[in-house]
């Protein structure tokens, strides 16, 4: 296959929470193709610094590790392709890095922190929390930045730092040694006004960060050159850019949902489903807050409106459980894929759980609290595990259907379709039956949203590319097999 004459590939380093990788992304024939180059692990680890105070529960990311496997992948991409032009890098949210005079203070604490639960009450006898809305427009969410920064204010550290980056920020700075913060991600940290799209100054000196925040950038903006120190080691041209991608990873996942109109709604599926719809304008009203939705920006200007809800945690949670039982016993493992043909085959359960109820947040038991549950709802406890995951599935579906309709309304439309995308597009039972109980068709995939996303936004900032990465949705489209679901069957328990 032929390569488009004159465009250059990019990397995109995509950071999760619990893996990164970085890809090679290019343009072939006006479809855009992925090379998974390096793939690491992450998670939380414990606090280890000596000083800070915090509890033996205290959590952080290793920020270095993560750092020297993005350098290995950068080297190994590079060794591949030695004609990229340029990366990129997104990442989970809301958590960020602390500097003084250029050097890092301490770890960058983990979003599951359990301090920032304990900031909560002190920032919100300041300013309550539907003025909290009202400024920035997000669902309440104890792991937001504005609670870890309040948190922080007992610590030493913060009154020392000169500089705040975001981690995806961060990351930038040690490729090109220029601090700007992208605002897709800043818009999930509670700093960022909704109304006037620039720092909540009043928010910021609040939480003694005033003058530590870096300018803001858009998706597509040149964050500077690769430092000549990496150029050498990666083996790249002084030239290679790093180019702001929709760094807020949903935010880059959003941008390469192929939706099929402004009536479209949408659902990351991974261990967490963020169901909601593209906007041009905030929604900030009362109704909006109390329904529990949140307002986070987008590409080009977009306002991604949605709500963060349980997504594929509960089947992973309960296949866990399962084979730490199969481990005991000596059996064989349990398989997901073999339940899940199991449980298509089974009736429409008469009784479900709420997937968003506080008792399935905790890992560990999980099929043991969804019997419990059952139970307490005045049904029947599953007798085998394909029952126990058609509960799941039903009601996980039941979820995104009626979400779906919820960020519609709010956002002023009827919904005319859903599309899923992420891990969760796989699975044909969830799609179908949030199909079912939408009443309207679901369309699935890609499966990698978020790294496309990334690609994409660097491959349009190219010269080069601006024209042909014009539509990105449409390079999507052209790019992927996408899978359609009609709404057919049982809509509802008998």
């Amino acid at each position: 296959m032929s390569r488009n004459q004159g465009q250059h590939p990019v990397a995109a380093i995509d950071l999760g929470a619990t893996s990164g990788r970085v890809v090679i992304g290019e343009l072939v024939d006006g479809k855009v193709e992925l090379t998974l180059v390096h793939r690491f692990a992450n998670g939380p680890v414990p606090l280890v610094e000596f000083d800070s105070g915090a509890s033996a529960q205290a959590l952080a990311w290793d920020i270095d590790e993560l750092w020297s496997q993005i350098r290995q992948g950068l080297q190994m991409a590079f060794d591949l392709r030695p004609d990229i032009a340029s990366i990129g890098v997104d990442s989970w949210a809301v958590d960020y890095a602390l500097l003084k005079e250029g050097q890092r203070l301490g770890q960058v604490r983990h979003y599951r922190d359990p301090r920032n639960e304990l900031a909560v009450p002190d920032l919100e006898a300041k300013f309550s929390r539907a003025e909290l809305f009202e400024r920035n427009g997000l669902q309440f969410l104890a792991f937001n930045t504005i609670y870890q920064l309040q948190a922080e204010k007992q610590e030493q550290r913060l009154g020392e730092a000169d500089q705040l980056l975001l981690v995806p920020d961060y990351i930038n700075w040690l490729l090109t040694g220029q601090a700007r913060c992208e605002w897709t991600n800043a818009s999930t940290t509670g700093l960022l006004n909704q109304r006037s799209g620039t720092w909540d100054e009043e928010l910021v000196g609040q939480l003694g960060v005033a003058g530590k925040l870096a300018p803001i950038i858009h998706p597509g903006d040149s964050v500077g050159s690769l430092l000549p120190e990496l150029a050498r080691e990666f083996g790249a041209s002084n030239s290679v850019q790093v180019v702001a991608a929709a760094s807020h990873d949903t935010a880059s996942a959003v941008a390469a949902t192929p939706l099929a109109g402004k009536n479209s709604a949408y659902i990351s599926c991974g261990t967490w489903g963020l169901v909601g719809v593209e906007l041009a304008e905030p929604v900030l009203t009362e109704q909006a807050q109390a329904a529990g939705f949140t307002n986070e920006l987008g590409l080009d200007g977009s306002v991604r409106f949605l709500k963060n809800v349980t997504g594929t945690f509960l089947l992973s949670e309960s296949v866990s459980y399962w084979n730490q039982q199969a481990a005991q016993a000596s059996e064989p493992e349990v398989q997901l894929a073999d339940l899940l043909a199991q449980a298509a085959r089974l009736p429409v359960p008469l009784v479900l759980i709420d997937p968003q109820d506080e008792a399935f947040l905790a890992p560990g038991r999980m099929p043991v609290r969804i019997s419990e549950a059952i139970n307490k709802a005045g049904g029947t406890a599953p007798e085998g595990r394909a029952e126990l995951i058609r509960i799941v599935i039903e009601s996980l579906a039941a979820s995104f259907a009626a979400q779906a309709h919820e960020a519609a309304r709010l956002g002023g439309f009827d919904l005319e379709d859903i599309h899923i995308v992420g891990g969760g597009s796989q699975g044909e039972l969830l799609c179908q039956r949030t199909a079912d109980l939408a009443r309207v068709p679901v369309v699935a995939g890609p499966v990698e949203c978020t790294a496309l996303g990334n690609v994409l936004v660097q491959l349009r900032s190219l010269p080069q590319g601006a024209d042909q990465v014009d539509d990105l949705r449409a390079v999507v489209r052209r790019s992927v097999v996408l899978r359609n679901y009609q709404p057919v069957g049982v809509l509802k328990p008998a």
